[in-house]
């Protein structure tokens, strides 16, 4: 063992100690100290890879951790921890940085480094919802409908078949959003969004003028639906619609 590495091995046993004792600003000098004596060296990563948590978990500091993370990434050798510190860079994208683009990337960029990851889903998942962030609904609805396809017993299905009538929705094309939303119902019965699909039919009945179909939609949610007031008001103004319209 070298003089440098010496120094760096007892700088990374100071800095593990001030994170045991919660002293993380004191931990997180030292640990810049062991990188900057050798960044390539395994010390160095390792150090990196630590400095990164740390500024990620405890110092709220994401642009710091991704910064980190990515040095690490860059002078790695070793896939497996390459490829867990893509997955922190992929999620501080999405969840904190809210930089969707990079966020894409970086999934994008997992799903390749390991096509066969029983985690592949959730990246697909994300990419979806990423695109769906941006209102990009095209292709939202395409990462969406590759997830059902090439992932059949994914736990993210129904929520991508929710998500794909709502980016319909969200268009104003409440034809295809309700035949979207009716597919909820069809093959998730009674699963996590079946009911607010429900609300949402009755919402696009109500768009497209089919006053007491909406009604009898709203019927047969409103015992259900999470806010029983807003499916109350709707019925109220519903039934005045077709009072006055005669419909």
């Amino acid at each position: 063992m070298g003089c440098t590495e010496r120094k760096q091995e007892k700088l990374l046993d100071a800095a593990e100690a001030k994170l045991t004792e919660e002293k993380y600003s004191e931990a997180t000098e030292l640990l810049r100290k062991v990188i900057s004596l050798n960044p390539e060296s395994k010390l160095g990563i390792k150090s990196m890879y630590k400095l990164g948590h740390t500024l990620e978990t405890y110092g709220r500091d994401y642009a710091g951790a991704i910064f980190n993370y990515q040095e690490a990434i860059r002078l790695s050798r070793d896939p497996v921890s390459v490829y867990e510190i893509q997955k922190r860079v992929a999620n501080l994208f999405f969840e904190q940085a809210k930089d969707t683009d990079k966020a894409i990337a970086a999934y994008k960029k997992l799903m390749t480094f390991n096509p066969k990851s029983l985690e592949t889903d959730f990246f697909q998942f994300r990419t979806a919802e990423a695109f769906f962030r941006q209102n990009n609904f095209d292709q939202a609805r395409l990462e969406y409908q590759l997830l059902i396809e090439r992932f059949p017993k994914s736990q993210y299905i129904e929520k991508s078949r929710f998500e794909i009538g709502n980016t319909y929705y969200m268009e104003g094309r409440y034809d295809i959003a309700l035949e979207s939303f009716k597919q909820v119902g069809r093959y998730h019965n009674q699963g996590e969004y079946t009911v607010e699909a429900e609300f949402l039919i009755a919402q696009c009945l109500e768009q497209t003028n089919k006053l007491r179909a909406a009604l009898q939609a709203y019927e047969g949610v409103k015992g259900r639906y999470s806010n029983p007031k807003i499916v109350q008001f709707r019925m109220e103004q519903l039934k005045g619609r077709i009072k006055k319209e005669g419909k």
